[in-house]
């Protein structure tokens, strides 16, 4: 007898293996399906959470920067400077007459967002235009791209024809104005052009107050820059409300400050208007540095009060959770 075990002792001792059948295989397969079809939509809310934390540290960053700058020099930046040359005709999405520079306020606090040899290639005497920013105007900052917006590195500054005047890099946030039109004075928020508001001039408290909230590139792209004389923003193609044969324009102070007039953020709102890339809502940075989101269910009411730094007659009174 030969040493071992051979087939025959396998199969008398019950060690006989056999492979799947053809139905088993079809179940485990269907169970496979089952889960993953489980999984995908808990990766993809898990991946959503993250992107919108993201964004949030990016608005708390700007808080903090905010603070530091008026730490250091008693006020909050402008929300861009320029030198006007004429009045606001009075229409809504009229623009007013300017010079520039229009630098903005996302470049006046560059060295607070540790950004500082950024901000020292900036020639703030210059337009942003000028071939001497050109370098400074196309380079991304990380801390002003939202992670939940998909943006292009670069965006196309348009003049009131729709053609490209220059490139300048992406920004996916915008500053508050207030509730009033864009160009009417005086205005209700923190930021406008050649601003100098201070804390102490946010009666509403700074922690019932927005300065900064999201605006995504897909909705209206725009750029960190600043303002550029005779620029027009519209919807993105992207966007919802993009229409070529109807470009709905904005003024050129539109590029890096919105205001709040009757609705909430909305992807079937005003290209000068906020809105964010997460489901959950529209993320904002209140003046004390906390954040709040806003969505569809918050009173616009509610909404335009925290967009003031002082009551208004008739505003309602926000309470903060």
């Amino acid at each position: 007898m030969k040493a071992g075990f051979s087939h025959d002792r396998f199969s008398r001792h019950g060690f006989t293996r056999h492979g799947f059948t053809l139905v088993e295989l079809l179940v485990v397969i269907a169970i496979i399906g089952v889960l993953i079809g489980l999984l995908l939509p808990a990766v993809q809310s898990a991946r959503g959470a993250a992107r919108r934390m993201s964004s949030l540290n990016n608005l708390k960053q700007m808080g903090l920067a905010l603070h530091a700058y008026h730490d250091g020099k008693r006020r909050l930046p402008p929300g861009f400077t320029s030198t006007t040359t004429g009045s606001w005709p009075g229409g809504s999405n009229d623009a007013v007459p300017e010079t520039g520079p229009g630098w903005s306020f996302f470049a006046e606090i560059l060295p607070f967002m540790e950004e500082t040899a950024l901000h020292g290639q900036i020639d703030f005497s210059k337009l942003i235009s000028d071939v001497a920013n050109e370098g400074a105007r196309k380079t991304l900052v990380a801390a002003y791209v939202d992670p939940g917006d998909t943006p292009p590195k670069l965006i196309d500054v348009k003049d009131t024809s729709q053609s490209t005047m220059f490139a300048a890099a992406v920004c996916s946030y915008a500053g508050c104005l207030g509730t009033k039109s864009y160009e009417e004075l005086p205005f209700t928020g923190v930021f406008h052009r050649n601003s100098k508001v201070r804390f102490d001039d946010i009666t509403d408290g700074l922690s019932k107050t927005i300065g900064i909230g999201e605006r995504m590139s897909r909705h209206t792209q725009s750029s960190w820059v600043g303002v550029t004389p005779g620029q027009e923003l519209v919807h993105a193609p992207e966007s919802p409300r993009y229409d070529p044969s109807n470009l709905t324009k904005r003024p050129a102070i539109t590029a890096v400050l919105v205001h709040v007039k009757s609705s909430v953020p909305s992807l079937q709102g005003s290209p000068g208007g906020f809105i964010g890339p997460h489901s959950a809502g529209t993320q904002f940075l209140n003046m004390d540095g906390s954040c709040r989101l806003i969505n569809a269910e918050t009173s616009p009411d509610v909404f335009r009060a925290m967009c003031t730094r002082t009551a208004e007659p008739g505003e309602v009174l926000v309470t903060v959770e």
